[in-house]
C-alpha cells in the first residue's frame, strides 16, 4: 500500500484512465485545482499490480481550525468511486485507512461512492445522478428529448441566442459573474475567484474542461462549466441571468454542450448529483434522455467507531439568509467558508 499524491505521480492519468471505474475526479487535474484553491493534502491510497491499480481509495486530508481535520474521497466531488480490480481487498484498504485516521486525529472519514463494498453500511447522504449516453446524429439526439424540452431548445434557438465554447480566462470570469447571482438565488455563497482561477489553470487549460456561454446582442446570460477526461463528461457548473429565463437560454447551452460531446467521440455526459426533494432539477434532466442512479455518500465517525447518518446540507433558515444578502458580502463568505466546508 503506498500513499501517494497524484500531481506529484508521473502518468498518473494515463494509468487511472485504465480503469473502466475512472471519471474526472479521479484525475490528477482535480486533485491539483483543491489543492491550489483550499490547500488540502492529497492522500490517495493505491497498491499496484504491474503497470495497473490494483486498488485506490483517494482521499484529501482537511485541517480546519473550525471545522477539525477528517479525511474526504474527494471534497466538491459529485461522486468519486474506489477502485478495486477484486473487490474483496476493500475492507483491508479501508482499515488502513482508518489506521492512518486515528493517528492523524481526524474527526470522520468520508467517501462519495463505494455502496458494492460497504456491504449495507447506513449511507450520510443520499443522491440521485443522471447520465446521459452519447451517440447518433442530430435528429437522433433530437428524438430522445422529451417534448417540452424539444419545444425549449427550439424556442432558445429561434431566439437569436448565440451560443460559444471557450478556453479563455476571460470567459470563465463572465460565467463567474452569472455564478454568483445563481448561488444567492439558491440561497448559498458561491465558490471563490480562486477556485475557478485554479479550475481553468488545471482543467480548462489542460484541454479538460471548456466554458459555454449564451448571449443575446453580445450579454452572456447563461452559462456552464464542463469537465472531461477520457471519453467521459460532466456538467459541473451552470447558472443563468434569471430575467431572460424566458428565452430557455439554458436548454440551449445544455443542447450545444451535448452536440459537441457527441460529434468528438464521447460516451457519456454525467449531469452531475441532485437533491431527491429538487423535482424541477431532476426533470431538466431526465428531460434530455439520461438515465438516473442512486448516489450515496458515507462517513465513518472515529468517535463512534460506526458508519452515520446525515442531517441536510443547509436550513431552510440558513439558505433564507443567504438569498438576502447582496453578492459581494456573499463572494466575502464564500472566501472565508470553502476551505473549511469541503
Amino acid at each position: 500500500m503506498e500513499i501517494i499524491d497524484p500531481t506529484l505521480y508521473p502518468d498518473w492519468n494515463e494509468m487511472i484512465a485504465s480503469s473502466p471505474e475512472h471519471t474526472f475526479f479521479h484525475s490528477s487535474n482535480w486533485a491539483a485545482v483543491l489543492r491550489d484553491s483550499y490547500r488540502y493534502e492529497p492522500l490517495y491510497f493505491m497498491s499496484r499490480r504491474e503497470s495497473k491499480i490494483a486498488a485506490l481509495i483517494p482521499i484529501m486530508e482537511i485541517k480546519s481550525p473550525l471545522t477539525g481535520s477528517r479525511g474526504v474521497g474527494i471534497p466538491f466531488t459529485d461522486r468519486c468511486e474506489p477502485i478495486f480490480l477484486n473487490e474483496d481487498s476493500f475492507p483491508s484498504v479501508f482499515d488502513e485507512i482508518v489506521r492512518y485516521g486515528k493517528k492523524a486525529g481526524w474527526k470522520y472519514l468520508e467517501l462519495r461512492g463505494g455502496w458494492g463494498m460497504l456491504n449495507g453500511a447506513v449511507p450520510y447522504r443520499s443522491y440521485v445522478r443522471h447520465v446521459l449516453a452519447l451517440h447518433g446524429q442530430e435528429q437522433q439526439r433530437l428524438k430522445r428529448l422529451s417534448p417540452a424540452t424539444r419545444r425549449n431548445v427550439r424556442k432558445a434557438a429561434d431566439s437569436g441566442l448565440r451560443v460559444t465554447i471557450s478556453a479563455s480566462e476571460r470567459d470563465l470570469h463572465e460565467y463567474y459573474r452569472l455564478h454568483c447571482m445563481s448561488r444567492k438565488r439558491h440561497g448559498a455563497p458561491p465558490q471563490p475567484l480562486g477556485f475557478f482561477k485554479a479550475v481553468h489553470s488545471n482543467v480548462i487549460s489542460q484541454d479538460k474542461g471548456f466554458t459555454l456561454l449564451a448571449t443575446i446582442h453580445g450579454l452572456p446570460i447563461s452559462g456552464a462549466v464542463y469537465f472531461h477526461f477520457g471519453k467521459k463528461a460532466i456538467y459541473k457548473f451552470g447558472a443563468t441571468d434569471m430575467r431572460y429565463q424566458n428565452l430557455r437560454p439554458a436548454n440551449l447551452v445544455m443542447w450545444e454542450a451535448i452536440g459537441w460531446f457527441s460529434e468528438n467521440g464521447f460516451d457519456e455526459l454525467c449531469f452531475g448529483r441532485t437533491d431527491p426533494a429538487d423535482a424541477g432539477l431532476i426533470r431538466f434532466k431526465v428531460g434530455w434522455g439520461a438515465r438516473e442512479e442512486s448516489l450515496h455518500y458515507y462517513r465513518y465517525d472515529f468517535k463512534k467507531s460506526a458508519f452515520v447518518e446525515g442531517s441536510p446540507d443547509m436550513s431552510s433558515f440558513e439558505k433564507r439568509i443567504f438569498r438576502s444578502t447582496p453578492v459581494p458580502f456573499l463572494r466575502f463568505a464564500g472566501e472565508l467558508l470553502y476551505r473549511h466546508m469541503g
